[in-house]
Parts: structure tokens; C-alpha cells; sequence
């Protein structure tokens, strides 16, 4: 089994900010755009969502749940990434730092919009 990665663009919402992702996915699966949602309100705030994707069987086209890996540029000081899962609240992301302007998280769900907050 070989990965394949897949940059997938943003919307560029934020200023100064490169809201493109790299998905890191097996070989058998692929990572396409989706239509990035409108603001979410959170706890007086609101999260400006700048990217969403989602992940499908190469063969079939069906969205698969499966493991992969995001990278992306560190959001803006003082903001938090968030994601919306099916059927949850937005909430914050477990990252991990690459270096010092790149970051990435492990996901298994296969259309979640990304996000920060405030």
C-alpha cells in the first residue's frame, strides 16, 4: 500500500493566510474539493471555515471513512482549527507541529470542513 497526496485549495478568506491542504491518503482512496460552508456561531464568536474536502473510494467514488493525514500552515496567532464532524459540534483539532510554519492532524472522516475560531 503506497500513499498519494492531494492539495486540495481554500478559499482564502483569511488575509495572509494559505487556507490550501495537503491530504495524505492511501493509494486506493482520493481527496477532492467540496463546497466550503458559511460561518459557524461558537461561543459568541463565529468559526470562518476556509477549506473542506472529502475523501472517496477511487474506484467506486463513494466517500470512505479511512484514516489519512492533513498539512497545512499554521493558523494565525491567537486562533484555534476546528473541524465539524458529522453529527458533533465543531471542535477544536489535535495538532501537531511539522515545523515551524506547517502543521498537520489526523482524521478519519471523510468530509469535514476546516476552520478557526475567533
Amino acid at each position: 500500500m503506497a500513499n498519494a497526496k492531494y492539495k486540495i485549495k481554500g478559499n482564502n478568506k483569511i488575509p495572509n493566510y494559505d487556507s490550501e491542504l495537503e491530504i495524505d491518503v492511501d493509494d486506493r482512496y482520493e481527496a477532492y474539493s467540496k463546497t466550503i460552508p458559511g460561518d459557524t456561531p461558537y461561543q459568541g464568536g463565529k468559526i470562518t471555515w476556509f477549506n473542506c474536502f472529502g475523501v472517496r473510494v477511487k474506484e467506486t467514488g463513494k466517500d470512505a471513512d479511512v484514516e489519512y493525514k492533513v498539512t497545512l500552515q499554521a493558523p494565525p496567532q491567537g486562533k484555534t482549527l476546528f473541524t465539524q464532524l458529522p453529527g458533533s459540534p465543531p471542535s477544536p483539532l489535535p495538532i501537531e507541529r511539522v515545523d515551524k510554519d506547517k502543521i498537520k492532524f489526523t482524521l478519519n472522516v471523510g468530509d469535514p470542513p476546516t476552520g478557526y475560531y475567533p
